[in-house]
C-alpha cells in the first residue's frame, strides 16, 4: 500500500483553531475509507484533548451519510464508521456534516504535509506558518 496522510482540525465554536494534526498511514482501498479514517481520527484526538462535545465536518458526502443513518455500513470502510459510532458514545454529543472540499482546504494541506514528514505532528493553538494562510 502507498502512504497518504491524513489532516485532522480541531476548531471552537467561533472556528479559530484550537488544535491540529498530520498523521502518515498507509492508503486504504479507497478514497471514502481514508475519509473515514480521518473521521474516526478526528473524533480520538478530540477526545484526548477532553473535548467532548463534537462537530465531524467532512466533504465526502457517502462517509457522513454513513455516519448519520442508523442501520450498520456494509461497506469496505464499514468497520471504520462503526468504531467511530462506538468512539462518539463516550461524547457529550457529536454531529456529522458535510460541507464542500473549499471548507476543507486546512485538512488538505495538512495531509498533503504528513506525507512529506516524520509521519505525526501535533499542533495546539498554533499552526506553522506555512499553514496559517491556508484558511
Amino acid at each position: 500500500m502507498a502512504l497518504k496522510g491524513l489532516g485532522v482540525v480541531i476548531r471552537d465554536c467561533h472556528g479559530q483553531v484550537i488544535a491540529a494534526l498530520s498523521q502518515k498511514v498507509q492508503m486504504p482501498i479507497s478514497v471514502e475509507a481514508a475519509e473515514a479514517l480521518a473521521a474516526y481520527r478526528a473524533i480520538v484526538f478530540a477526545k484526548e484533548l477532553c473535548i467532548f462535545k463534537v462537530v465531524v465536518e467532512g466533504d465526502c458526502l457517502r462517509v457522513i451519510q454513513a455516519l448519520k443513518a442508523k442501520e450498520r455500513c456494509n461497506t469496505l470502510y464499514g468497520n471504520i464508521i462503526e468504531d467511530m459510532r462506538n468512539q462518539s458514545l463516550s461524547l457529550q454529543s457529536c454531529q456529522f456534516q458535510h460541507v464542500h472540499w473549499d471548507g476543507n482546504k486546512l485538512v488538505h494541506a495538512l495531509a498533503r504535509r504528513a506525507v512529506l514528514s516524520a509521519g505525526f505532528n501535533v499542533w495546539v493553538e498554533e499552526l506553522p506558518s506555512e499553514l496559517e494562510v491556508v484558511f
